[in-house]
């Protein structure tokens, strides 16, 4: 069974929240555990559509949060989002009368890190890097004397993380209107905290690439299921139906690897320039490998099959 930490910026995007779906399906089924979730924004309402959507599958898990905002976020957003409407419309214990302040997102990932017993943990980052590079750069405290990195190399088994845009030969660059991308999103809300992931991380990162989940459109069959799950909701009010799957590859690979869906490619390093800027170097050394999806269709059918409990069917 798959350990799983889940790190992530959820209320901004839907597909954070399919991929936690996700895992509570795969959790449902045996397949994995997940035991932490630590938020990545500063979002007011991140913390409570976690959870709304954690006790929505029955499963309450501690969360975490940043305590710092990542430099490259946009707090007006957070008014607009899908988030808020979660927190403020589901039973949760962090919005609202009497909600309780999430616990720094740092000390909750030492703290499952240097608990954990028996099989290594996954860590399955979907946000901004800014709570791994923060662990990576913690030294020991009263939760364990080994640094975060010690930590990690003793406890993690890999990072399964969404991010990075790659150009190909018949993508070479990536528009939204005027706007071209040179740093993915995930990069571009914390540069620095990319390089530091890439740079320090001792353990394997499979990388879920930009274009890799763009080409899978998934989640929207939750909204003709059931609109009353959190999940469906945050669906409808995001996208009103379909999104891309970028989270969810990266959560599902975490469970189940290359299962010929999905495949990892040659060993290599991710390096990270000074504006956000991916390059990928094949280098049999490296620690860092690409996520590629041979069978984007099958993809699509496989994970809204697990999204509406195809899995816990076949258990």
């Amino acid at each position: 069974m798959k350990k799983i930490i889940f790190d992530t910026d959820i209320g901004g995007d839907c597909d954070d929240a399919g991929a936690l779906a996700l895992l509570h399906e795969c959790g449902r089924a045996g397949m994995s555990e997940l035991l932490a979730v630590t938020i990545s924004t500063m979002s007011p309402y991140a913390a409570g559509c976690a959870d709304a959507i954690n006790r929505w599958y029955g499963h309450e898990v501690p969360v975490g949060q940043t305590k710092t905002a990542p430099s490259g976020e946009d707090a007006t957003f957070f008014e607009k989002s899908y988030g808020k409407h979660i927190a403020e419309t589901y039973e949760n214990a962090y919005f609202g009368e009497n909600a309780k302040v999430p616990e720094d997102a740092v000390r909750l990932l030492r703290k499952t890190l240097a608990e954990n017993r028996g099989e290594k943990i996954t860590l399955v980052v979907v946000g901004s890097c800014i709570n791994i590079a923060a662990l990576l750069e913690s030294g020991g405290d009263d939760i364990s004397p080994l640094s975060g990195k010690e930590l990690l190399e003793k406890e993690a088994e890999e990072i399964s993380f969404m991010g990075c845009f790659f150009p190909t030969r018949e993508i070479p660059e990536i528009w939204f209107g005027d706007f071209r991308m040179e740093a993915e999103c995930n990069i571009a809300a914390d540069v620095s905290g990319a390089r530091t992931l890439f740079g320090e991380c001792p353990v394997p990162v499979a990388v879920a690439h930009y274009l890799v989940g763009r080409s899978i459109l998934t989640g929207g069959i939750l909204i003709e299921k059931d609109r009353k799950n959190p999940v469906a909701e945050s669906y409808f009010v995001h996208s009103h139906g379909n999104r891309e799957s970028w989270d969810l590859v990266a959560a599902y690979y975490a469970v189940f690897g290359g299962d010929g869906i999905f495949s990892l490619g040659k060993r290599g390093t991710v390096k990270i320039d000074e504006r956000g800027v991916s390059l990928f170097e094949e280098d049999v050394s490296g620690k860092h490998s690409l996520i590629a999806c041979n069978a984007p269709v099958r993809a699509e059918e496989r994970l809204d099959d697990i999204l509406i409990g195809g899995l816990g069917k076949r258990a």
